[in-house]
């Protein structure tokens, strides 16, 4: 299937775009739990759309046996001035060949490595900011 525009733009190989939500975040919260401001955030739901990511990564058989959904929330680098927040909507597989000890592996991408938070585009960025001089703490503050 020949990705879409949205898909296109977002720019992160091995996901397609579901679809992009404008909900409202929390933009600040104070100590008490009290939200200071409300604001609108863009949320781009994704789909795996790499036929890779469904390889069992210990024995390399493809499964067609799903386990369950799983969804998570990565960072990602803003769009425009905006944060994006990320819902990556991805597939837990069953293993089913007897000789190995993996029971389940879900999607991963090469931009999203299993148990990864950032995407790789977001850890580059902040890679190279630090490579400028700037504390690894400090290189990815203006990314919220």
């Amino acid at each position: 299937m020949s990705p879409d525009g949205t898909t296109i733009l977002f720019g992160l190989p091995g996901v397609r775009v579901r679809h992009v939500d404008r909900v409202a975040c929390p933009d600040r919260v104070r100590d008490d739990g009290s939200v200071v401001a409300v604001a609108d955030r863009r949320v781009v739901q994704l789909d795996t759309d790499d036929p890779a990511a469904a390889f069992c990564p210990a024995c390399g058989v493809l499964s067609t046996s799903i386990r369950q959904r799983r969804t998570t929330s990565p960072r990602d680098l803003p769009y425009g001035e905006e944060r994006l927040g990320v819902r990556w909507h991805k597939i837990q597989y069953s293993c089913r060949e007897k000789p190995y000890p993996r029971k389940a592996f879900t999607e991963q991408i090469t931009e999203l490595p299993a148990g990864a938070r950032l995407t790789g585009r977001l850890r580059r960025h902040v890679a190279v900011r630090a490579a400028e001089g700037l504390a690894v703490s400090v290189a990815g503050d203006d990314l919220g």
